[in-house]
């Protein structure tokens, strides 16, 4: 067993700071994701209610045409919030970074657990401290290692994984963004109104299909 652990110490500390990398990786990745799409979709909400209420204060017979447009932004507006819900259709740096970092881990896993599968890689000391769970941790070899406080590979990953997980979500915490986090300035206002009349004017200068004639 001692054999087995001078090796391990070396696996202990390579495996935890793996972990941290590759986690740490996912988890910025995702949180980067999870903030940019929750920014954006936060200000296209409150953009379409700016939208809506600007429509039904000027849904009056004088003032239906701007109605129309500010309507017709606001629909815009409501369907590329339902395609960023939806998920976007190619895959972008953020989701390819988090698929490679999994299949990275699941690979690292595999081939860890195949080289050594029932080798001790740690031993608590004292190991009255994991008395309760010393046969899990000792797992395939509980009933041969349990009596030294050993920890077998395959309890050690997922420990590991686990632990470095929860150190880098407590290193760098999800920003929250709610509904209603974003506002609209009077700048963002102005934008948004030059931005419904100009689809006015592209709708506007759509030509007209000429009827085609029809044969007697």
């Amino acid at each position: 067993m001692a054999a087995s652990l001078s090796f391990g110490h070396w696996f202990v500390i390579l495996s935890f700071a793996a972990f941290v990398i590759i986690n740490g990786a996912l988890w910025l990745a995702r949180r980067h994701k999870a903030t940019s799409s929750g920014s954006r979709r936060a200000q296209l909400t409150a953009e379409i209610s700016f939208l809506r209420r600007e429509a039904s204060k000027l849904n009056t017979p004088s003032t239906y045409a701007r109605c129309a447009k500010y309507q017709r932004l606001a629909n815009a507006k409501d369907r590329e919030l339902a395609e960023l819900n939806a998920g976007p259709a190619v895959p972008g740096l953020a989701d390819r970074l988090i698929l490679l970092g999994r299949a990275v881990k699941v690979l690292m896993l595999c081939a860890a657990t195949l080289g050594m599968w029932n080798a001790p890689v740690a031993q608590v000391v004292p190991k009255a401290i994991v008395a309760p769970l010393s046969r899990l941790l000792a797992f395939p070899r509980g009933a041969e290692l349990a009596a030294f406080g050993a920890v077998a590979i395959t309890p050690w990953l997922l420990l590991v994984d686990a632990a470095s997980e929860a150190l880098v979500r407590a290193a760098f915490p999800a920003a929250e963004i709610g509904a209603g986090a974003v506002g609209l300035d009077a700048a963002a206002a102005e934008r948004l109104a030059k931005e419904a009349e100009a689809t006015g004017r592209s709708r506007s200068m759509q030509p007209l299909a000429t009827p085609t004639p029809s044969s007697s």
